[in-house]
């Protein structure tokens, strides 16, 4: 609610002061009664001091004891509620004028003070609540018969519950709100009339006057602290047109809502400014964080024979994310693997498609292992975002498999080794995103799946008797991916983290080519990258986070992977349970952000652990 919009209407104690005037008669009565009360009181005061001057004299020979003030007990209808110590009968009368005020705020509007009396058997003051006073009726006027109708169908006051001026305003607050909520930002409504139904009678009649104002436009969108991001990006994001009416303002889901289109680091709390009858401005304050950034990351992997020295393997990953401000981005990541492996991945992708809210993407992926065989996939991708961090998305993708010289050979069983191949596959997917932070989340959940079909069409060589001979053949394959992150804070300034990873093909024949590759820093910590093969893989984790800052935590980490292999021509099924743990590290610097981590497994010693060791920096 703009601010303007809140000082529309009176405050609880005005209406307070408008309820008490038509109690007046009752008033005047308990006035003359506190008068001579607290006549009386100043002359029994009075009395009392000199006595206790007269007591504070000590007798010849003897001391003085520290005076201690007496216990007053203040009585609401006869029933002693509560024990106050006080010294004069000023502050008992205060203590019981805060104890009616009370029950005047909890719709006790006829509650007096009694008495106020210092009597022997102690202080002691009275008071008589009287009866309750409740809403008997409330009526809008200053609008026509059928937006008064509306309003009271829309709006749920409080008739028929005790009067209280807090709860009279909420009563405003939310005819303010349904009001607001159509785009009359301007709207005021103020206490007209507070009067009893009938005389003697403890029901009200409220009046309240109603000026709707107009129906004020959007006019721009202000993004405090954006500098490339450009409003029309955020108002397709939102929903919300500029020239058009601005109802059910939620700064709350708007927040949210911005927060899970991952165009920024991080986002405040929108608000929104009236500037006076041509409109509302929207300001929305965002991080936009760097438009791209580098990452690389080296790796050390133990020699696994004596005589054999350690292999370094890294990555580097470049991320332009909305470098103009449209919400584009381009991702190029490049990794060496051990051995003469090596894979690049490229994506490019747009959050809206020709306005609409589908984002769009395309991307080219290449494996070359070694001698062996190498391996492309070209690919594309709509994604239709729902709501609340939750998007459907579709995709489609080639997939080209060629042997290299190794991958011709002929295998023991007479096949060959990598048989060459075309696939096609269309997928369907969703994705979850409901975490507080990108890059250090404490709570939250994150859920990605994808489910592809399609078919293989693979050539290969067969030894039939003395003789080779070609075969083509053609079948389906299913695949199914998924990942999930749950981040619980535990005690403070700690998480825990725990997820899985998992992959499944389903086919009626295996090649190498096809199987999931596992292990590494990213799918299975302790182990060589792409050390495994599977059909089925999968990966539970559980880690322990202490955070340093908003970017920065250290961890330890349990990972307990499984691996079903497949026969191929050149390799022997098996299944195996794979634990890996270690400790690590992230920490901002003035130069990026720090990644360092060392992992282990049982089949090796301390001397054995993976290191990894990256850096990410802004461009």
């Amino acid at each position: 609610m703009p601010e303007r919009a809140e000082h529309d209407h009176v405050s609880s104690a005005e209406i307070l002061s408008h309820v008490r005037r038509h109690f007046l008669r009752a008033s005047v009565v308990a006035f003359y009664r506190l008068l001579l009360i607290t006549l009386c009181a100043l002359f029994a005061a009075a009395a009392g001091l000199m006595m206790s001057v007269w007591m504070s004299v000590p007798a010849f020979g003897q001391s003085s004891d520290a005076a201690v003030p007496p216990v007053a007990t203040i009585f609401i209808d006869g029933r002693p509620v509560r024990t106050e110590s006080t010294s004069d009968a000023d502050s008992l009368h205060a203590r019981a004028a805060d104890a009616v005020d009370s029950l005047h705020q909890a719709g006790f509007l006829s509650a007096r003070i009694d008495s106020v009396a210092l009597d022997v058997g102690g202080p002691s003051a009275r008071i008589t609540r009287g009866p309750r006073t409740e809403v008997g009726a409330i009526e809008l006027v200053g609008i026509d018969e059928q937006r008064r109708r509306e309003l009271l169908d829309a709006v749920r006051l409080g008739v028929g519950s005790a009067f209280t001026p807090l709860e009279l305003e909420e009563d405003i607050r939310r005819i303010l709100s349904y009001l607001a909520n159509e785009g009359r930002y301007l709207a005021r409504v103020s206490v007209d009339q507070i009067r009893p139904m009938a005389t003697g009678d403890t029901r009200l009649a409220i009046t309240l006057r109603v000026d709707q104002g107009p129906v004020l436009p959007l006019k721009r969108i202000d993004l405090v602290g954006g500098r490339r991001t450009k409003p029309g990006l955020v108002s397709r994001v939102t929903g919300l047109a500029v020239g058009e009416p601005l109802r059910h303002f939620e700064p709350e889901a708007l927040q949210r809502t911005l927060f899970d289109a991952r165009l920024f680091e991080d986002v405040g709390l929108p608000e929104l400014v009236v500037e006076a009858d041509s409109g509302v401005v929207l300001r929305i304050p965002v991080d936009e964080g760097d438009p791209g950034a580098f990452d690389i990351v080296l790796g050390y992997l133990p020699p696994t024979v004596d005589g054999e020295r350690g292999r370094v393997i890294g990555s580097g990953h470049l991320l332009l994310q909305n470098p103009f401000g449209a919400g584009r981005s381009l991702s190029v990541r490049l990794d060496r693997l051990p051995g003469q492996a090596s894979r690049i991945d490229v994506e490019v992708s747009s959050p809206f498609l020709l306005g609409l809210p589908l984002g769009v993407a395309g991307g080219f992926s290449g494996l070359s292992q070694d001698s062996t065989y190498g391996k492309q996939r070209y690919g594309g991708q709509v994604r239709y975002y729902v709501a609340g961090g939750f998007d459907l998305i579709g995709s489609f993708s080639r997939e080209v498999t060629s042997p290299g010289q190794t991958g011709l050979e002929l295998s023991a069983s007479g096949r060959q080794i990598i048989p060459g191949a075309e696939a096609w596959f269309v997928g369907l997917g969703v994705s979850l995103r409901r975490i507080d932070r990108p890059r250090n989340p404490r709570r939250g959940l994150a859920v990605e799946m994808n489910l592809e079909s399609g078919r293989k069409r693979r050539s290969e060589r067969r030894l039939s008797g003395t003789d080779t001979t070609r075969t083509t053949t053609s079948f389906e394959q299913q695949r199914l991916q998924a990942r999930v992150r749950a981040y619980l804070p535990t005690l403070s300034r700690q998480v825990l983290v725990i997820g899985g990873d998992a992959g499944l093909l389903v086919s009626n024949e295996y090649d190498r080519s096809d199987l999931f590759r596992f292990g590494g820093a990213t799918s299975l910590r302790g182990y060589d990258e792409d050390r495994f093969l599977g059909r089925l893989v999968g990966r539970a984790l559980v880690e322990y986070r202490l955070l340093i800052d908003r970017y920065s935590f250290a961890y330890a980490f349990f990972d307990l992977g499984y691996v079903d292999r497949p026969a191929t021509p050149d390799i022997t099924a098996s299944t195996d349970l794979h634990p890996g743990y270690g400790v690590g590290f992230q920490y901002e610097t003035a130069i990026g952000l720090v990644n360092v981590s060392a992992a282990l497994n049982p089949e090796g010693g301390p001397t054995d652990a993976r290191i990894h060791a990256g850096l990410s920096f802004g461009l």
